[in-house]
């Protein structure tokens, strides 16, 4: 699948960048804050081949000339892109940086740097980079990634744009999953699960994930057939899945999921994020009323509150199977 582009992670901050190339009033420098993945490297390249682009309409890159290519595989030297070595961002790294800031571009006489993770730049790094912030000459743009702007210095923000990029939509998080070859069935789940990249990443590599989410399907279908093996599976078939408060708070959330999917499977017969098990939900909540649905949703919801009172995990989880079958079945 191909790379999932800039315009499609964050569409509106593209087409106000394309207004700001196509009038000539882009910045010296900005802040793109965000968490992993919702496009912050993606949009400061799209900028860069705007700059760049020797086909550009109406301040958009055409993304497929030899100029354009160049700028996204990193081959354009007055594109200059920084990140951390090692754990940080070093006073050396931006000593280079402001070298470079000094000289005509190499191509053109424009240059545009990219900061990877500025986060991590050390103070004496940071205090090195606020010279060109504070006194910016010739055409030269500068572009801060973060995934953590609490972390920068104030002096450094301040001399910045500070662009906060929201996160990702649903469909916009399971495009990016399946960019990275997650098999399609489990980016829609993840997608639905979580709006961070790194944690659906992490969750994909978990070895029991898969199994998780077939069986908490299974195991709320036995409790809306009335199927009191629903209790046995709790410690045959979900516990034994877990291995740590991670993987507990990982059970919860796909349970919160399902029930979440289900009320929307009632109200406009919308697919579940479970895709395999779609046609057996929409049998088995046949039976049931929407207030029963919506009272075994609170039920779900409530179980959180009684994990931080420290109840042990698997008697919240044999309660609410309780809770649920009584809900459903009286």
């Amino acid at each position: 699948m191909e790379q999932i582009t800039a315009a499609e992670l964050q569409p509106k901050l593209t087409k106000h960048f394309a207004k700001l190339i196509n009038e000539e009033h882009l910045a010296h420098a900005y802040i793109f804050a965000g968490p992993q993945g919702v496009g912050k490297k993606e949009l400061a390249l799209w900028i860069a081949a705007g700059l760049y682009c020797p086909h550009i309409k109406n301040g958009e890159p055409c993304l497929k000339c030899t100029e354009c290519k160049r700028i996204m595989e990193g081959n354009q030297p007055d594109v200059v892109f920084i990140a951390p070595e090692g754990l940080s961002i070093k006073v050396e790294q931006i000593r280079f940086l402001k070298e470079e800031f000094s000289k005509s571009g190499v191509e053109s006489n424009r240059k545009f740097f990219i900061i990877q993770d500025a986060e991590k730049m050390t103070t004496g790094a940071a205090n090195s980079l606020l010279k060109f912030l504070e006194e910016p000459s010739g055409q030269v743009t500068a572009v801060l990634l973060t995934t953590a702007v609490n972390q920068l210095l104030p002096t450094v923000i301040s001399r910045c744009q500070l662009l906060e990029l929201p996160a990702l939509t649903n469909s916009q998080m399971t495009a990016r999953l399946e960019a990275m070859k997650i098999p399609k069935e489990k980016a829609l789940v993840l997608g639905r699960l979580t709006d961070s990249v790194q944690l659906a990443q992490e969750l994909a590599q978990n070895a029991n994930f898969e199994e998780l989410c077939k069986n908490v399907c299974q195991w709320y279908l036995q409790i809306l057939q009335g199927d009191w093996r629903c209790f046995v599976d709790v410690q045959a078939k979900l516990l034994p899945l877990l291995s740590g408060k991670k993987d507990e708070q990982l059970l919860l959330d796909l349970i919160v999921l399902l029930a979440k999917d289900l009320l929307l499977l009632h109200y406009s017969q919308k697919k579940i994020s479970f895709t395999a098990f779609n046609e057996k939900f929409v049998k088995a909540l046949q039976p049931f009323s929407t207030q029963e649905l919506v009272t075994a949703t609170e039920l779900i919801l409530g179980t959180r509150k009684r994990l931080a009172v420290n109840v042990s995990f698997q008697n919240v989880i044999e309660a609410l199977t309780l809770e649920l079958c009584r809900c459903y079945h009286g």
